[in-house]
């Protein structure tokens, strides 16, 4: 990219930050993981407390068999059809993302979250 030449091909496994003049700095995190295709949902997925493994599996696969009685969501949206079908079994039934992170329902601590949470405080400065 011409407007900022030294930024890398690749991005880190750890995510961007990236200085600029007059010590502006910004971040870039692609979701999942930086790594691998998918979208906040999928990142999502990853927090779901390891108990609860058997009823995500169940969730996943219950989202799939909607498919075979009419369910349209479109495959790249499986992600989101998984963790909205696996938060409408949980109490209360339905709860937003942002609220889900906040309760027990999503491990915001699992270790499969750690190199977000260390990179959105670097950027911030909250470290």
């Amino acid at each position: 990219m011409s407007a900022i030449p030294d930024l890398p091909e690749i991005l880190p496994k750890t995510g961007l930050i990236h200085s600029v003049e007059n010590n502006i700095k910004f971040g870039i995190w692609i979701m999942p993981d930086n790594q691998n295709k998918g979208m906040l949902e999928t990142f999502l997925a990853y927090l779901v407390p390891d108990e609860s493994d058997h009823l995500w599996q169940f969730a996943q696969n219950q989202a799939q068999q909607s498919k075979n009685y009419g369910a349209t969501f479109k495959n790249v949206h499986k992600a989101k059809a998984d963790i909205y079908t696996w938060l409408a079994w949980q109490d209360e039934p339905g709860r937003q993302l942002h609220e889900a992170i906040k309760e027990p329902i999503l491990n915001a601590t699992h270790p499969k979250s750690q190199d977000f949470v260390s990179w959105f405080k670097r950027l911030y400065d909250l470290e």
